[in-house]
């Protein structure tokens, strides 16, 4: 904005602004409607430490991760605004992801019908396993 005084420069900046919601509106929801765009968003999510607190002890580490895990943040709330059902899904395939990518290949095939837990239980104990497997630099599922 030019001057904050004059009323064609503002109607200008509101006009700006709300053309570029629209566009990172659309651009979020073209993303989160395709399994690699949605794959894609996870990635950038745990890269921003968005499903973790990035203490790390050593202050200016920690102030740098605050600040990558702000904009992850901030993108996911626009995600859950503008296309909650596919957050949803994203989670999910991102799961999925992850306990194939960690089964273990010896296990027989009649033990994974008895190790169905419900989505939060599920959810938890991957959090456990992503913490006992943290090596205090990597944030995320892919360990």
């Amino acid at each position: 904005m030019r001057n904050a005084a004059d009323r064609k420069d503002i109607r200008r900046a509101e006009k700006l602004a709300k053309l570029e919601a629209t566009h990172d509106r659309e651009t979020i929801t073209y993303l989160m409607s395709t399994i690699n765009g949605r794959s894609w968003m996870w990635r950038q999510l745990e890269q921003c430490h968005c499903f973790n607190d990035p203490f790390t002890g050593d202050a200016l580490r920690e102030a740098y991760q605050k600040g990558e895990r702000n904009f992850g943040l901030r993108l996911l709330a626009q995600i859950n605004l503008y296309c909650p059902d596919q957050y949803i899904q994203m989670a999910r395939e991102a799961n999925e992801r992850y306990l194939s990518n960690n089964r273990d290949p010896d296990a027989d095939s009649d033990s994974t019908a008895s190790a169905e837990h419900t989505g939060s239980e599920e959810r938890g104990r991957i959090v456990e396993e992503r913490e006992l497997h943290n090596d205090g630099d990597n944030y995320s599922f892919h360990n």
